[in-house]
């Protein structure tokens, strides 16, 4: 019935990043409620260069937009926000939307139009109109978004939580020593591999034997001989590709740390780092878009990680004093314990936001 119908337009993989495996995680959900579903692929798929990439995605946002003329029964759009000057893409989707007379529900995965105002964002807004639905990641997202594009915007928190698998890893154990970190991500240097890199070289420079791993995509063949070459010089690091399903639980079961000093500007709830938490282990990150709302304090580096003394000597600590270590490791069961139950509680509320007339 089209009350219970939704067009989902985003991204959806290939390629896997956060906001494509979230987009598809989001419409899982949605049809295991009971919705009838319609899809809109916004994504370039794995273009072999900057051109096609351009061609690729200007031809399937033509195609969502066929699908919401396609469904103009339905009821209800939700977008899913690009990040930069994808949003020119998504205005022309609203503009679509609100002509058919759709409700929207925007979803929002990026800081990149909250560290400054973005006027193709504020377009979108007025396009919009008052009373459509901004899904946020966490309240430092929402306060933010209201600050520079209108007080009166209707926000909801509901983090990225909601939409990750429990990975099958086994809980760390008591009286296990801490022996290796870990660094997970679609690698670039914004992502923060040459940051990983440098505390590894900090680390065995101050008598470390620790080991470290790197998974994970790297974006182009440069960065992957950069990794090789500096891994070489350092020793003891291990690059091991790409790694999804078996083989990432495999991936986290193997480090006791998980290092992501990214400053990538568009960060904003990295789901790599709730996969990591949900598998008990510990996690130290850049202090960028939700991260702080996500990671202890006393675990944040800097937006830019461009000071690492103070993880270093942490992590120092923790090979030195496995008491140290298992007290890390019982606040990460602790939090593992808080993240369970707020999974189940934003997945409940992601889905009543389309329950009619709840959207309206």
């Amino acid at each position: 019935m089209p009350g219970k119908m939704i067009v989902v337009a985003g991204p959806l993989p290939p390629p896997v990043h956060g906001a494509a495996l979230i987009t598809k995680r989001a419409a899982d959900t949605l049809r295991a409620a009971g919705f009838q579903l319609a899809f809109g692929d916004t994504s370039p798929g794995n273009a072999p260069n900057r051109w096609r990439h351009h061609f690729n995605r200007a031809r399937a946002y033509a195609r969502c937009g066929r699908a919401i003329i396609r469904h103009s029964e339905a009821p209800t759009l939700y977008l899913s926000l690009s990040g930069g000057y994808g949003l020119l893409y998504d205005l022309l989707m609203v503009a679509l939307a609100r002509w058919l007379g759709k409700t929207i529900a925007f979803h929002h995965h990026s800081f990149a139009y909250l560290t400054k105002r973005s006027p193709i964002l504020a377009s979108i807004v007025r396009m919009a109109g008052t009373n459509q639905l901004h899904i946020t990641l966490c309240p430092r997202m929402a306060t933010t978004l209201s600050e520079l594009y209108g007080k009166h915007l209707r926000t909801v928190v509901i983090s990225n939580l909601a939409f990750i698998d429990l990975p099958a890893v086994e809980l760390r154990n008591c009286g296990r020593k801490f022996s290796s970190i870990g660094y997970l991500s679609n690698i670039s240097l914004e992502k923060g591999i040459d940051r990983f890199l440098d505390l590894m070289a900090r680390l065995r420079e101050s008598g470390s034997s620790l080991t470290a791993r790197i998974a994970g995509p790297c974006s182009d063949l440069e960065i992957e001989r950069y990794i090789k070459r500096r891994a070489s010089e350092i020793g003891g690091i291990e690059y091991v590709g790409p790694v999804y399903d078996d083989a990432k639980v495999h991936f986290l079961s193997s480090i006791d740390a998980l290092i992501f000093p990214t400053r990538y500007v568009n960060e904003a709830q990295p789901v790599v780092i709730y996969e990591a938490q949900m598998a008990g282990i510990i996690v130290a990150a850049s202090s960028r878009g939700c991260i702080a709302n996500m990671v202890p304090e006393e675990l944040l580096l800097d937006p830019s990680a461009s000071d690492l003394d103070g993880i270093a000597k942490q992590i120092l600590a923790w090979e030195k004093s496995v008491a140290d270590f298992q007290t890390a490791l019982n606040e990460a069961d602790r939090n593992r314990a808080g993240l369970l139950v707020q999974r189940e509680d934003d997945a409940r509320k992601f889905v009543d936001l389309f329950e009619v007339p709840a959207i309206r």
